[in-house]
Formats: C-alpha cells, sequence, structure tokens
C-alpha cells in the first residue's frame, strides 16, 4: 500500500477517551507500523511520567562576524536539543527556560589588524625533568634526562604594548608552541691533561723550584665537579754554589726583514755546488740512452709545474738577528763569557712576503634586463678580474674579484618589458559549511544550510601585454592566457575569499477563508445539467522565494462543494431602504426595499438584464418606532458559521442580535420584546461535508522542448546555443478533504490548476580552462651527490566550472615529466709535486757563526702545487680555491745534514688502509752512513725509524630516492571482506609496508655501493589500506504508545545513524531530517 504522509503521536496523560492527530514533515520516510487494537474509553499501557531524557547541547562559538572591524562583532553558535544517548530531536523536547545563548558580542579581526597585533613570544624557561612513572634511578647517565621547558606566548596590541585576545592573532597565524621537548644534558666533570715534565731548576745551584703544568682538556658543564690546580712546584737542590752569579747575560735581539741573498753569493754557492755535484758525479757519467730519456721527462715535468705555479712566486730568503753578551754595566763582551750550552741561531731561511695582485676589471657585461619600462625593478651588470698573484706570507685577503650595479637598457632599440597583473577564477558557489564547527556540520548533513557563508576563487598571474594576447583571438578554444610564475605579479593579489549570503526559506503564510459563495455552474458558457460548486477562497499573505515555502509549497487555496441548481447570476443587497410603515401610516409594522444589483460567479457586477432568471430579493420586514414605542438598536452582522459543512451530527448556524436603547411609555407605546427575541439565529453551510480541492505537486526539472522554438539565444565562446525554452510538469490530482485523493470529476475541471508551463532553461556553461603554463625549470647546474629523480610540471587553472550541463572538465590539470639526468658535479682536488732542493742561508752570512759548516744546516724548501680533476685532468686554480678546501703548504722547513748528524733515508709512504674504521697505516725509514755506529742516531725514542697514524675513517651517507611505492600487503595477511565487490575483484585492506629505494653516498657526494651504508637499499614503513565501512544504524527503539485510544490504531518504533559508510562501504537507507529510519512491515492498513 501506499503510504500517506503522517506522523503519529501518542496519547498524552489525561487525555483519555481523545485521540489526536500531529502533521508530518515532509517527505514521508517508510514506517514500521503495528496494527494495535484497544478497547474504546481504555487507557493504552505504561502512560507514567517519563524522566527528563532531552538535554540542551551547544557547538563551538564560530567565526566573529559584522560590518565594522573591532569590537562591535557578533558570533553565533549552534545549539540544539539532544537525547541522552547522543542523537539529535527537535528543540520542543528541552525545557526552553534553560537554552543557552546562541550569541555574544565578539571582536571583529579584519586584515589591517595584522599590523596592529602580533604575538610575543616569551624566553623558554630552564628545562624540567618530565616525571617518571618508574621509581628506578639510572645508575649512569648515558644520554641525558629528557624533559620538558615551556614559554609564555601572548597576543600583544603593538603600539600600546597591550596584551589582546589570543584569537585576534589567530586569524592571521596559528599561536606558537607553549611547551618542547628538551634534553638535560649529563653532569660533565672536568677533565684535566697529564701532567708535563718537571721544569728546569730555577737556580743553577742551591736551591731553587722546578714546576710541572697540566691543561683543561674540558670544562665542567651542567653541575660537573671543578678543575683541580693546574700548576704544581717543588723544590730542587743542584750543586753548591761556588762562587756568586755568572756577571754576564746573553741578549738575543729581533730578526731581521726577510732578504734575498746577493747575486754574487748566490752565483758563488751554485758554483760550489756544482763543484761538489761534479766531484760526485765523476766516474758516474750517465751512458744508457733510456735513462737520459727519462731524465729529460723529468725535467719537462719539473718546468711545467713551474709554469702551472706562476701563481705562486715563491721565493726563499734569508734573515738574521744579533746574538749578544753583555755584562752588568750594559758592555759588550765575548760570547765565551755568557755560559750557554747552545748559542740560539743567528740566521734563518724565510719566505719573501708578497701581496695579492690582480688584473685590471675587464669590460663590463650586457645588463640583464633587455627591455624597458620604468615600473618593474633594474637589472644588474657585472664585471670580473682575475688573480695575477696570489699572497704569500700576507694577512691580508684579495680584493673582491667581480663588482655588480645597476642598470637600464639604453637605446630605442629595446623592447617594451612584459608586464603581468592577477587574473582570477569565477567565485564558487556559496557554503556555508566552511564557517561550521564539526558538530554544525554533522547537523548540517542534516538540514539544508542557510545564512551566511563563504566563497572562494583561484587568483593566477598571466602576462597581460597586448601583444601577447592578440594571437589568442586567432584560437577559439582559449580566451585566457597562459599562467606564469606568481612572483611576476607584484601588485596586490586580490582576495580569493569573500562573504555571501544563502537565503533561507520562508514558511508560506495565507489569509483565513473567505465565506462559501454562491451554487454556480462550472463553466457558465456550457452551462450543463443541474450540477453546479459552491467555492471558498484564501490567498497568500507572503509570497516565499521561487514560489514555495521552506517545507514546501503553498497550501492550496481554493475548496469547493458540489451543489445543486446551480446559477451564473444572482441578485446581490448593496443596502436596504428606509422602513416604509404598511398602509402609509407614519409609524408601525412596514417594509425595507433592497437596492440590488447584478453579479456573477465571481462577484463581479454585470448587466441587470444577466438576472432576469434569478430570483429578486423580497423586501425586508421592518417596524418604524411609533412615540412611547419601545426603541431597539439595529440588528447586527450575521456572526460566521459555527461549522463548514452539515452532516448527520453537525449544523451550521449563525447568530445576530440587538439591543433595547429606551423602553416603552406608559401609555400606548409598544412593549420592549423579551430577552429571546433579541437573538436570531438562522442556518448556515447547510450542503454536506464533502469539500473537494485540487491538490498540486512541485514543478519538475525544466527539460528542453525541441518543438518550442527557442529566444533570448546566447551564444558562448564556443559559438553553441546554450540558452533556450524548456517545459516543465506537475502532477495535479483531485482530493477530498480528510479523505484523500478520489476521482478528478469530483473537482471543478475548470479551476484545475495547469500541469504544464514553458520555463527558460538556465544557459549551459562549458569546462574553460586556461593553456598550460610553461614547464618548470630543471635544475640547470649539476648535482652534488644529491638523489632522487628531478621533474619538471606544468599546470592550468579552471576560470569556469561546467553548469547546466555543459561540457565536464575531463583534461588534466597538473601534468609533470622526468627532468634528464643532470650531470655530476666534477670535484676537484690540490696535488703537491716534490719538494724542492733545501736553499740554505748563504756562507757568507753564516760563516762567522761558531760551530756553522758550509753546505749543511737547517734551511727552507718549497715544492709546487697544481690543480686537479678528480679524474686526474688539468683544472684552473680558480676551480681548486673555490672547491678544493685549504691551500696545502707550500714551503717547509728541512734540514741538510752535516757530517756529524744523524743521517736516515726519507720516510716510505704510509702502507694501505683495509677501509674500516680504527685501521692504523705506517711509514718507514733507515739510518744511513756513518749514523749506524752513532750510539745517539739509535735512540728510538728521539730519531723514531717507524711512525703509525689512523687511517682516515670514511663516512657513508645513506639517502632516499625517488617516491614512495605503493601499499603492499603481505601475502597470507589480506583480508576479505564478504560481500565486498569492486569490478569483480575481492577488495584488500589492512596493514602493509610501502618501501623507498636508498642510495649510498661517500663524504665526497660519491655514489658507493649500499653495503657500506649497513643497508639493504630500501626503506619500509608501515602503511593503511583503509577498510570500507558500511553504514552503522541503532538498534530499534521501543515501540510508541498505540496513535489511537480505542479501535485500531498505529505503533512506530525507529532507528537513528550512529555511523556513515566511508571507503566505499554500504550507504545508508533513506533517512529523515533527524537522521531516522523506519522501515515497513507487510502490509498493514490503518484503520
Amino acid at each position: 500500500m501506499e503510504l500517506r504522509t503522517r506522523r503519529f503521536a501518542s496519547r498524552g496523560p489525561g487525555a483519555a477517551g481523545r485521540c489526536q492527530g500531529v502533521r508530518q514533515l515532509l517527505p514521508p520516510p517508510p514506517l514500521l507500523l503495528l496494527l494495535c487494537l484497544g478497547a474504546c474509553g481504555a487507557a493504552a499501557p505504561g502512560e507514567v511520567d517519563a524522566p527528563t531524557l532531552y538535554l540542551w547541547k551547544t557547538g563551538p562559538w564560530g567565526r566573529c562576524m559584522g560590518d565594522d572591524c573591532g569590537p562591535g562583532g557578533i558570533q553565533t553558535r549552534a545549539v540544539w536539543c539532544a537525547h541522552v544517548e547522543g542523537w539529535t530531536t527537535l528543540h520542543t523536547n528541552c525545557k526552553q527556560a534553560e537554552r543557552p545563548s546562541n550569541q555574544q558580542h565578539c571582536f571583529k579581526v579584519c586584515d589591517w589588524h595584522k599590523e596592529l597585533y602580533d604575538w610575543r613570544l616569551g624566553p623558554w624557561n630552564q628545562c624540567q625533568p618530565v616525571i617518571s612513572k618508574s621509581l628506578e634511578k639510572a645508575l649512569e647517565c648515558v644520554k641525558g634526562e629528557e624533559g620538558i621547558q615551556v614559554r609564555e606566548v601572548t597576543c600583544m596590541q603593538k603600539e600600546k604594548d597591550t596584551p589582546a585576545e589570543d584569537i585576534i592573532c589567530e586569524y592571521f597565524e596559528p599561536k606558537p608552541l607553549l611547551e618542547q621537548a628538551c634534553l638535560i644534558p649529563c653532569q660533565q666533570d672536568c677533565i684535566v691533561s697529564e701532567f708535563s715534565a718537571w721544569s728546569e731548576c730555577s737556580k743553577t745551584c742551591g736551591s731553587g723550584l722546578q714546576h710541572r703544568t697540566r691543561h683543561v682538556v674540558a670544562p665542567p658543564q651542567f653541575g660537573g665537579s671543578g678543575c683541580p690546580n693546574l700548576t704544581e712546584f717543588q723544590v730542587c737542590q743542584s750543586s753548591p754554589c761556588e762562587a756568586d752569579e755568572s756577571p754576564h747575560s746573553l741578549h738575543v735581539g729581533p730578526w731581521s726583514a726577510c732578504g734575498m741573498p746577493h747575486p754574487r753569493q748566490v752565483r758563488q754557492a751554485r758554483r760550489r755546488g756544482k763543484n761538489k755535484e761534479r766531484e760526485r758525479d765523476r766516474g758516474k757519467a750517465v751512458k744508457d740512452p733510456e735513462a737520459r730519456e727519462l731524465i729529460k721527462k723529468k725535467r719537462n715535468r719539473n718546468r711545467q709545474n713551474r709554469q702551472e705555479n706562476k701563481y705562486w712566486d715563491i721565493q726563499i730568503g734569508y734573515q738574521t738577528r744579533e746574538v749578544t753578551c753583555t755584562n752588568k754595566t750594559g758592555q759588550v763582551a765575548d760570547l765565551r763569557l755568557c755560559q750557554q750550552e747552545k748559542l740560539p741561531m743567528t740566521f734563518q731561511s724565510c719566505v719573501i712576503t708578497k701581496e695579492c695582485q690582480v688584473s685590471e676589471w675587464s669590460e663590463w657585461s650586457p645588463c640583464s634586463k633587455t627591455c624597458h619600462d620604468m615600473v618593474s625593478p633594474k637589472g644588474t651588470r657585472v664585471r670580473t678580474r682575475i688573480i695575477r698573484q696570489l699572497p704569500i706570507g700576507s694577512e691580508e685577503e684579495c680584493p673582491e674579484l667581480e663588482e655588480t650595479e645597476p642598470c637600464v637598457s639604453q637605446g630605442e632599440a629595446a623592447a617594451p618589458c612584459a608586464t603581468y597583473g592577477w587574473r582570477a577564477t569565477e567565485w564558487a558557489e556559496c557554503r556555508v559549511d566552511p564557517l561550521l564547527s564539526q558538530q554544525d556540520k554533522r547537523r548540517g548533513n542534516q538540514t539544508a544550510l542557510c545564512g551566511g557563508g563563504v566563497q572562494t576563487r583561484e587568483v593566477y598571474c598571466v602576462q597581460t601585454n597586448e601583444n601577447l594576447l592578440s594571437h589568442l583571438k586567432t584560437h577559439k578554444d582559449k580566451d585566457a592566457s597562459k599562467p606564469v610564475d606568481l612572483k611576476l605579479c607584484t601588485g596586490p593579489v586580490p582576495n580569493t575569499t569573500q562573504l555571501c549570503h544563502i537565503p533561507c526559506p520562508i514558511e508560506c503564510e495565507v489569509s483565513p477563508w473567505s465565506a462559501w459563495g454562491p451554487c454556480t455552474y462550472e463553466n457558465c458558457n456550457d452551462q450543463q445539467g443541474k450540477k453546479g460548486f459552491k467555492l471558498r477562497k484564501r490567498r497568500i499573505t507572503n509570497e516565499p522565494p521561487g514560489g514555495s515555502g521552506g517545507t514546501g509549497s503553498c497550501p492550496h487555496l481554493l475548496e469547493a462543494i458540489p451543489c445543486e441548481e446551480p446559477s451564473c447570476y444572482e441578485w446581490k443587497a448593496v443596502r436596504l431602504g428606509d422602513c416604509e410603515p404598511d398602509n402609509g401610516k407614519e409609524c408601525g409594522p412596514g417594509a425595507q426595499v433592497q437596492e440590488v444589483v447584478c453579479i456573477n460567479s465571481d462577484g463581479e457586477e454585470v448587466d441587470r438584464q444577466l438576472c432576469r432568471d434569478a430570483i429578486f430579493p423580497i423586501p425586508v420586514a421592518c417596524y418604524a418606532p411609533c412615540p412611547r414605542d419601545c426603541v431597539l438598536t439595529m440588528w447586527s452582522a450575521w456572526s460566521s458559521c459555527s461549522h463548514t459543512c452539515s452532516g448527520k451530527t453537525t449544523e451550521g448556524k449563525q447568530i445576530r442580535s440587538r439591543s433595547i436603547l429606551a423602553y416603552a411609555g406608559e401609555e400606548g407605546g409598544t412593549h420592549c420584546p423579551n430577552t429571546s427575541a433579541l437573538q436570531e439565529v438562522r442556518s448556515c453551510n447547510e450542503h454536506p461535508c464533502t469539500v473537494y480541492h485540487w491538490q498540486t505537486g512541485p514543478w519538475g526539472q525544466c527539460i528542453e522542448d525541441t518543438s518550442v522554438s527557442s529566444f533570448n539565444t546566447t551564444t558562448t565562446w564556443n559559438r553553441e546555443a546554450s540558452c533556450s525554452v524548456g517545459m516543465q510538469t506537475r502532477k495535479v490530482i483531485c482530493v477530498r478533504v480528510n479523505v484523500g485523493q478520489v476521482g478528478p470529476k469530483k473537482c471543478p475541471e475548470s479551476l484545475r490548476p495547469e500541469t504544464v508551463r514553458p520555463c527558460l532553461l538556465p544557459c549551459r556553461k562549458d569546462c574553460i580552462v586556461t593553456p598550460y603554463s610553461d614547464w618548470t625549470t630543471c635544475p640547470s647546474s649539476c648535482t652534488e651527490g644529491s638523489s632522487g629523480v628531478k621533474k619538471q610540471s606544468r599546470h592550468r587553472v579552471i576560470i569556469q566550472l561546467p553548469a547546466n550541463g555543459g561540457r565536464d572538465c575531463t583534461d588534466p590539470l597538473y601534468e609533470e615529466k622526468a627532468c634528464e639526468a643532470p650531470q655530476m658535479c666534477q670535484s676537484y682536488r690540490w696535488k703537491t709535486h716534490k719538494w724542492r732542493r733545501c736553499q740554505l742561508v748563504p756562507w757568507s752570512v753564516q760563516q762567522d757563526s761558531p760551530g756553522a759548516q758550509e753546505g749543511c744546516g737547517p734551511g727552507r724548501q718549497a715544492r709546487a702545487i697544481t690543480c686537479r680533476k678528480q679524474d686526474g685532468g688539468q683544472a684552473g686554480i680558480h676551480e681548486c680555491l673555490q672547491h678544493a678546501g685549504p691551500v696545502p703548504a707550500l714551503t717547509q722547513a728541512c734540514q741538510v745534514p752535516c757530517q756529524d748528524d744523524c743521517q736516515f733515508t726519507s720516510w716510505s709512504k704510509f702502507s694501505s688502509c683495509n677501509g674500516d674504521c680504527g685501521a692504523v697505516r705506517t711509514r718507514k725509514r733507515t739510518i744511513v752512513g756513518k749514523s749506524k755506529k752513532k750510539e745517539n742516531c739509535k735512540n728510538s725514542q728521539v730519531y723514531p725509524l717507524i711512525e703509525t697514524q689512523y687511517c682516515p675513517c670514511d663516512k657513508y651517507n645513506a639517502q632516499p630516492v625517488g617516491n614512495w611505492s605503493d601499499c603492499i600487503l603481505p601475502e597470507g595477511k589480506v583480508e576479505v571482506l564478504l560481500g565486498m565487490k569492486v569490478q569483480g575483484d575481492i577488495k584488500e585492506c589492512g596493514q602493509g609496508y610501502r618501501y623507498q629505494a636508498m642510495a649510498c653516498y661517500d663524504q665526497n657526494g660519491r655514489l658507493v655501493e649500499t653495503s657500506r651504508c649497513n643497508s639493504h637499499g630500501y626503506i619500509e614503513e608501515a602503511c593503511i589500506i583503509p577498510c570500507p565501512s558500511d553504514c552503522k544504524l541503532s538498534e530499534w527503539s521501543n515501540w510508541s504508545r498505540c496513535s489511537k485510544s480505542c479501535g485500531s490504531g498505529v505503533k512506530v518504533r525507529s532507528k537513528w545513524l550512529r555511523e556513515k559508510p566511508y571507503n566505499g562501504g554500504r550507504p545508508c537507507p533513506k533517512l529523515d531530517h533527524v537522521n531516522q529510519v523506519f522501515s515497513p512491515i507487510g502490509n498493514i492498513k490503518v484503520l
């Protein structure tokens, strides 16, 4: 059976013997009906007062709204009535007196407030330890103790330096963190080195002091113990003093400036050196041609190294100082009088200091800005210079090698610069839900949202030159320039959001019914039979928007009652004439003639000839009072009819009355009538209670009607007609009041509302997108050990969304592609060459020093360094200066052994390392010549023959490469949900893992085997493939009371929504406005 729009309400306390019906809101949900039979007059069981089950609930306060900025705003919140179990119900179920306020004053924040308010961040306080639940305390501090530190964060009014509400600052920026985790480091005691050896005794004879020192390796921190004494003293005893201390003392002067030896000294030294070489090589002449060739290649290589070393013109000179012996009077004495085991050196080799030398500036480069305008920033131009001589022994750095200055393009040939401007898409539809809290959003799913909302749009930057956009006129599928980088638009950014308003629906209001009209033919132009209708009407007092109210269309405005002997025209009394006494008397009984007009069935006045067949109103009996008669008022108007129709138990009645103004005189006057005679009653609405009316359904969707020629045709960008005339239809049925639908012949056909009407189809709007932007740039420079595939992308913007059946946005809005793999950055290294011959101070300078020997002693030697690529190829010196780290030492002290010195071979190369951290490598040398027989040369503490050092520990770093894989479920752990299938495949869900490749790099950014990083070549991470969740409803509620206290009635029970479906779960059945569902149970008729 078809269920009617109906709601059943249980009988309230004290209402025994009565049945009560209440109107239900549309649309009708399916009902679970249960036929209930009860004895008339018997109270339904279970009617007792129930405890309070409904409570007021409030949502969070919404955004502050208002026309003016500042404290004059208003914010609202949702207030609703809810059952104790959590579901929402009608407001009438809660106590109205306890309803919380849903509105309060607030401070409305505007964009310009950003300059007035800001967060003030207080300093972090001291790190406090976190209270541990464990009673055990760690025996040894290893990593430190976990703690928390907090700070104050206050929203401040910057000008007045006064605090303000946090919500003002939160409008522009989220509130910074108030607390953070911290680590309380372990206490660190002071660490000192071992004591040094004891110093020499302060006295050469008698008692003196000697000391030893140690230094601080690590100072105390975080409450650790302090440092001990760093110096210790002790008494020392030397041989007894035989006489007074020496009256002479040694004075050492400062070193002189580093100078070059005289050319004659150089020639003499070179001649002596050649003579020695000639003597040494005598008898050892190289006669082997292969050996001669090797020597020639070595000389050429050394010559090339000297050319590459032009940036360091190293000159080794010498410097001297004066060492004198003076007596107590300051006079110079013989050095032998100053008792000293070893006199200080009076000469040494040194490096001539040279300042940095650079070339002249190059010509200015072309201006980076090749176009001309006066708005955008200027361009730049650059000039450079190169280093001719790098500084040697100087503390001053080289000057800047590059200079930049602003510039503008010169000349009339410079093209105008491209100009850029902001463009915006269409505003999206007005939405209220972004302004709602989470609770309000759940309620928004139940009812349509209206009121204040927001709408958004997208803003993008385009080039606005006319010459650029002119080509678009020739492309009918493009009407917008492509988006460019947002940084190119310098003007203010247009708003991307704005407030909007969705009108709330208005309930339709109608006037009271008019009185029933006369019995008229259905169509006076076609008078058939003797059947007619009486009509009554009402009107709409407020026209809702769109002609429909909030919960449905307006009710019917006309009702009809079948009647017999209809007439299309009748006389209508306009007013009564004066009372004319009978027989020409001056007073007494008489008659009043009615002044009438002829009217049609619509109450309009027509020609009097049309009423010739109508019954003319008869004169009305009246009474003209005589002197001394009782004086009465005129009759009042008839009251409204007590019933709209008449039946077996009901009958319509009207009443009118009058009152006594003056009583009759004593003699001859007519006495006043009895009280009952002062009131008259007459029947009304004598027609039976069979009222009919046309009931209309809502208008359907506007459908294009090809039979009707289109008007107001609009041509859009694709030159297709997108506006036309359509047709709308609706259902119209004849309804008998309190019964339901009946045949259409019961209602007047001439008053039947229209079922079809023309309508204007809204203009069809196709999707319009901008052309693709340019591809983003790929990395132009080389990569230093970076991992991952670089991608470039392009996008376009929807500037008009499809509407009213227009073409959808099917093409992708975003594209990306992989960049070509950039070349790895070239790495550079310093290459050091063999040390040159040790240069000594000229013999002419050192020959006067005691103990000096010609051709041996301390000196200084230099070496060449060159710049090489990682593969060994030649590179410019500036590349190594920029990329290869500090410059290796160019000179070092050297020693030409004398005959009495210990002589050794040169150190061998260090042994190879096995690559493991913690390994060591060694190098060796041996004693040569007569030194083998000297005991002092065999002292390994002074002259070690083996040196050991730790191998450099390579550091490796693992970095992810590429994107994460899809979430992959482990084999055998697929959760199969019964009944859930997607296109015939079983849907898999649950916990899985996703993977990402890993690459291993060394400290120089070079790719090495992944095993070096102790990695499997990938990392894994747990992930979740969400399982579908079906719609979940509550259990059935208890049955409601019977809708009637006697006879046949209806009981109802319901379920309500507990959880919405997600991830493709089974959908919910149809729900009503409070998220309840009713299910029918068989074909049960309600009697």
